[in-house]
């Protein structure tokens, strides 16, 4: 089976290394993103298989970032899961078009249900 692509778009130098070591344990392949702008960029270079996006980045917001993947053909079908501390869902629903069951608001949530989430969202990809 091939191995998985994760593409993590943080700007919290600890979380985003928090993700990798805890994906790559996991047998996943994972790139980091710390801008809006570089994980756009990685997103369309690589085609990864999932996209764990924050929302609040320092150059452009994850809701342009998802906007700006969402526009490329490849892009239409990315699963993306938000991982946010400060919006709420109705915030994110309004900006982008995301199943509420996409969306984790840090630190509400445990490596476990993590885990079990990005599992479930690359299982319904197929």
């Amino acid at each position: 089976m091939k191995q998985k692509l994760v593409l993590v778009v943080e700007d919290s130098p600890y979380l985003a290394e928090s993700l990798t070591d805890m994906l790559e344990m996991k047998g996943y392949k994972v790139i980091v993103a710390p801008t809006g702008k570089e994980g756009v960029e990685l997103a369309l270079e690589n085609h990864p298989d999932l996209i764990l996006l924050d929302i609040r980045l320092p150059d452009i917001d994850g809701y342009e970032v998802y906007r700006l993947v969402r526009a490329d053909a490849w892009g239409e079908k990315v699963r993306i899961l938000v991982l946010t501390a400060s919006e709420s869902t109705e915030n994110i629903s309004k900006n982008i078009q995301l199943p509420v069951d996409h969306i984790l608001f840090k630190p509400n949530w445990g490596v476990r249900e993590l885990l079990a989430k990005i599992e479930e969202v690359l299982k319904a990809k197929n």
